[in-house]
């Protein structure tokens, strides 16, 4: 990869992981002044509601009470993505996917710390669980990252016939 590619993939990736933060963190603000644990506020009827939550575990509520676990998962993931996106990510937008990823991992991290568990406040119809907008991030950041290492091969293999196996 080039290094104005990489520079600019690595900002890329920065630059997401502070929005998620950012935007994150705000909501939360909002929620814990705004919001009621023992209160739903409808927002669309049968479908979204916001109602405050906290959780000390992973999604569905899993391992609660394992705070320091999910801290050190948390750093490791920062790491992690920082040295994927620094080693050469698959284009900007495998970038920006893990500075959301980053981002959303950094903001439940600052929770964890802060709080000793995460806000959460969005349920959603059908949904198992309650969420924020940093789990939301994590999670469409890895699904963008996954498609992009799928579509990418793909694509790669269709402009470059020699790349594929014999047979």
């Amino acid at each position: 990869m080039a290094p104005m590619a990489r520079r600019r993939d690595v900002l890329t990736s920065g630059a997401i992981a502070l929005l998620v933060i950012a935007a994150d963190q705000a909501t939360k603000v909002w929620a814990r002044g705004s919001l009621r644990p023992d209160h739903e506020v409808t927002v669309i009827s049968g479908w979204l509601w916001f109602r405050l939550t906290s959780n000390s575990g992973a999604s569905l509520g899993l391992l609660r009470g394992h705070n320091l676990v999910f801290l050190v998962a948390s750093i490791l993931v920062v790491v992690a993505v920082a040295v994927v996106v620094i080693r050469g990510a698959p284009g900007t937008v495998g970038a920006a996917a893990l500075g959301a990823v980053a981002g959303g991992a950094s903001s439940n991290l600052i929770d964890r710390v802060r709080l000793g568990s995460v806000i959460d406040f969005i349920e959603v119809h059908l949904w198992p669980t309650d969420f924020n907008l940093a789990d939301a991030a994590i999670r469409l950041g890895v699904l963008v990252f996954v498609l992009t290492l799928l579509f990418g091969r793909s694509w790669r293999s269709r402009r470059n016939p020699a790349s594929r196996p014999a047979g």
